[in-house]
């Protein structure tokens, strides 16, 4: 009779242990897809929050190249003369002046990869006179890092199409211009070119 009851006893114990690890593996499953949710919406929320960021430092960037652009004029330094690189008395970055120092801008915020450029002969409608402005800018931005630009400078994510500009290349060009209808007078925004690739650019200079 013992020896009966403990056969069944045992038998008991190996049923329930089934049970404790089938419902743990069930616990286990859950609690990934659970997490796998979760991991999805704080990524989408992540990339949100990044392009603020990243907005925000392709903002300071440009501000922190037009004070450097007008410590250079207040020094007496002729704008037509003034190059984008370290050249001795003509470059914004000379390391005798020091008036600015190259930034790198954010890599996660291009779709393709850019360095700061300039360009001394670019009209932005709206802006001064009907002469030539100078502009720093990078092209092949994500397209929600342009959005917040724009929602930062004027409170709202369009991005408008700039019609005048086929691509990155047509902004390096003597004579680009920047005269979309919808934002005219912006000398800070954030624009789709023809190729629906996104730049971003700053005036240091309007005339």
């Amino acid at each position: 009779m013992t020896t009966s009851f403990q056969r069944h006893h045992l038998s008991g114990q190996r049923g329930m242990g089934a049970t404790i690890i089938l419902f743990t593996i069930a616990l286990i499953v859950l609690v990934g897809a659970a997490l796998a949710y979760g991991s999805r919406g704080n990524s989408k929320a992540f990339s949100n929050e990044s392009a603020k960021v990243f907005s925000s430092v392709l903002l300071k960037q440009s501000a922190e190249y037009r004070d450097a652009y007008n410590r250079y004029i207040f020094d007496g330094g002729i704008a037509a003369n003034m190059t984008f690189d370290t050249a001795a008395t003509t470059g914004l970055f000379n390391n005798i002046k020091q008036y600015g120092v190259q930034q790198d801008p954010p890599v996660k915020a291009f779709a393709t990869p850019s360095l700061w450029l300039y360009n001394n002969s670019v009209v932005v409608t709206g802006i001064g006179t009907a002469g030539a402005d100078s502009i720093v800018y990078v092209t092949g931005l994500i397209k929600e890092v342009c959005e917040q630009v724009n929602s930062q400078m004027y409170g709202v994510i369009t991005v408008p199409v700039e019609t005048a500009l086929a691509d990155a290349a047509a902004m390096a060009t003597a004579g680009a211009t920047i005269l979309s209808p919808t934002f005219t007078g912006r000398a800070t925004g954030c624009i789709k070119l023809v190729d629906n690739s996104y730049a971003f650019y700053s005036t240091l200079a309007e005339n």
